[in-house]
């Protein structure tokens, strides 16, 4: 019985060793099924080492591979491996997904290589004709003789990990480059360039698109720079026409010219124009382009190469106007229509000659307005020249040599008249001086100097009658037809003096020109209907006398009135009447006529004629 019962207990307990044994054995089996039912990009995935690397391979769109049949093996590159790649390589990648689904590729060997199958000597990855390096020394492997195997052998359903600690790159890679305007952006240095480019999408697009460009880029402090030479403060002060000739004057398009293509005195024609070339000059180991010092060089871009510059590059005109009376309207978008119409005109280069000494009185665009030129799309070269002219001076004035009050200043293109009061500098009454330039001011150009104004000068071309006789005629506003009416029968009347010979002569002369609402207020103080029954009841003679009685003989702008020496004003025909200087009003006397008095409004100033002015009013005052 012991003997049965001692064999009885060894048996059991080779059963339970054996049953121990079997769940040991199930066990395992149960830890390898977890293994393998993780594919490598699960694996990667539950890796948190790894999560850069997993990012990588959705960018690369290389998920779906990584989890097929394989097997593969994977050197896998850490977090930390991707951190210690140069500034900029990782962002570049994944902005690349098609070079970024080649380098992950040169991590992939087919097939599941263990790390005790690894030996000396290459294995082949999935990039085609590229293999690894690999060495072993100590147990320690090394690939490509810097990344080392830093966890060897994990194992996923597919093929098989191993970590390492560097990023492979193969032999003879490069990165994408980006295109010219992206590395442009990208430079803090450049931002005022990358600004003034954004003015101008279709040059946007074509440095953004493949090409063979070189572009000599100025940095922001040369931007600020020119901008003091042409005396602005911002480059959206500047005309976007002459941003646009400076940028493209800092483009070439036949070629991308590295450094060492460029040799001393070589020019190059830019995309501005044919006949706009830079010029290049070196000395030793510094290169010149235009006199400005390429300051870094060769930076290459996917569709050609920029060359970082220290000073903006000027075209030869822009040169040429550069500290001539023309550079403060051409640099300066509020002189815009100027700079159009003296171009137009084919008067630029008069106005820049350097021999000349100028002065020129410049209307911004808000006075071009004010003159009633909104457009010059109605006006002819043969239009614009006459009035441009009307605005210089064939001799240097500046604002402290201007002569005195009522004087006739002598243009290019005609006599202007100048008026000094308490409120500044007129000129034909109704055009200020915003800005004179006194002597010795920076203001001074090399060819003259430049005065501001409020409202464009446009040169008389009718005299006092044509211009009566123009707006009584004129479709609209025809508030001269009573007036003009006046006129003739006192021309045609032989008993009366030629009054129409008379205002058609030289001249000096001030009309004080009533309306036709003025001539209907006459007729009923008179009780008369119309001017026929005016001259009935009246007789030429009267009328005579009250045409005259508007007429001064000399030339009055109403910036002249604070000037006068007094208020009573005498007319051609003996009589005085009184001018109310605050609120431009003119009071009569008691007419001889036996019609009362008719106080006037002067409602529009300084009509400018050939042999006078004129001043518009409400009543027809009575001598």
């Amino acid at each position: 019985m012991k003997t049965i019962s001692k064999k009885l207990i060894s048996m059991f307990a080779i059963a339970l060793i054996a049953m121990f044994a079997f769940t040991s054995c199930d066990d395992d089996d149960d830890d390898d099924n977890m293994i393998v039912t993780n594919d490598i990009v699960a694996l990667a995935t539950s890796t948190s080492d790894l999560s850069t690397l997993v990012t990588a391979i959705s960018t690369a769109n290389l998920t779906s591979t990584l989890q097929g049949e394989g097997p593969f093996t994977v050197f896998a590159p850490t977090n930390d491996a991707f951190e210690n790649l140069e500034d900029g390589v990782l962002e570049t990648l994944l902005d690349n997904p098609d070079v970024l689904a080649e380098v992950l590729q040169y991590h992939v060997v087919s097939g599941k290589v263990m790390s005790t199958d690894l030996m000396d000597g290459n294995v082949t990855t999935l990039l085609s004709g590229k293999s690894i390096s690999v060495s072993i020394m100590d147990g320690v492997v090394t690939l490509n003789g810097n990344a080392m195997v830093t966890n060897a052998d994990i194992e996923a359903s597919n093929g098989v990990v191993h970590l390492i600690d560097e990023v492979l790159l193969p032999e003879g890679f490069e990165l994408p480059k980006d295109n010219i305007v992206t590395i442009a952006s990208e430079t803090p240095s450049l931002s005022i360039l990358v600004d003034a480019l954004s003015m101008f999408p279709d040059l946007v697009d074509a440095l953004s698109s493949d090409g063979n460009y070189t572009v000599f880029a100025p940095t922001n402090d040369a931007f600020t720079a020119l901008l003091g030479v042409i005396g602005q403060s911002s480059l959206d002060d500047v005309p976007e026409a002459v941003i646009e000739r400076l940028l493209k004057y800092h483009v070439i398009s036949s070629a991308a010219l590295m450094s060492g293509d460029l040799s001393d005195g070589q020019m190059a024609a830019t995309i501005l124009s044919n006949d706009d070339k830079i010029t290049v000059e070196i000395s030793g180991s510094d290169v010149m382009i235009n006199g400005a010092n390429v300051t870094t060089a060769n930076v290459e871009a996917s569709n050609g190469v920029i060359h970082i510059v220290d000073a903006v590059l000027v075209p030869s005109l822009e040169l040429s106007i550069v500290n001539t009376i023309v550079e403060p309207a051409y640099f300066n978008d509020d002189f815009s229509i100027l700079t159009a119409a003296v171009v137009k005109a084919n008067l630029l280069s008069t106005l820049i000659d350097s021999e000349a000494n100028y002065t020129l009185f410049a209307p911004n665009n808000d006075a071009f307005e004010a003159a009633g030129i909104t457009s010059l799309d109605d006006y002819s070269a043969n239009d614009l020249a006459p009035i441009l002219t009307y605005h210089v001076l064939d001799t240097e004035v500046f604002g402290d040599g201007l002569p005195e009050s009522g004087s006739a200043i002598t243009s290019l293109g005609g006599d202007f008249y100048l008026s000094i009061n308490d409120d500044g500098a007129f000129l034909n009454g109704l055009t200020k001086v915003t800005a004179a330039t006194l002597s010795g001011e920076a203001l001074d150009y090399d060819n003259g100097v430049v005065h501001l104004i409020d409202r464009t000068l446009v040169p008389a071309s009718s005299d006092i009658v044509e211009i009566a006789v123009a707006a009584s005629q004129a479709s609209e506003g025809a508030e001269f037809g009573q007036l003009v009416a006046a006129l003739t029968a006192v021309e045609e009347d032989e008993s009366a003096a030629d009054l129409i010979t008379a205002l058609k002569g030289d001249g000096p002369f001030t009309v004080f020109a009533p309306t036709d609402d003025a001539f209907e207020s006459l007729y009923t103080l008179a009780g008369v209907a119309d001017f026929d029954a005016l001259v009935t009841a009246q007789g030429i003679g009267v009328i005579e006398a009250v045409l005259k009685y508007h007429v001064v003989e000399s030339r009055v702008f109403s910036t002249d009135l604070p000037n006068l020496s007094s208020n009573v004003v005498t007319t051609l025909g003996g009589g005085d009447f009184t001018l109310n200087l605050s609120s431009l009003t003119i009071t009569d006397a008691d007419s001889a006529l036996g019609l009362g008095s008719a106080d006037a409004t002067i409602v529009s100033t300084d009509i400018l004629a050939t042999n006078g002015v004129i001043h518009v009013i409400d009543e027809v005052i009575l001598p």
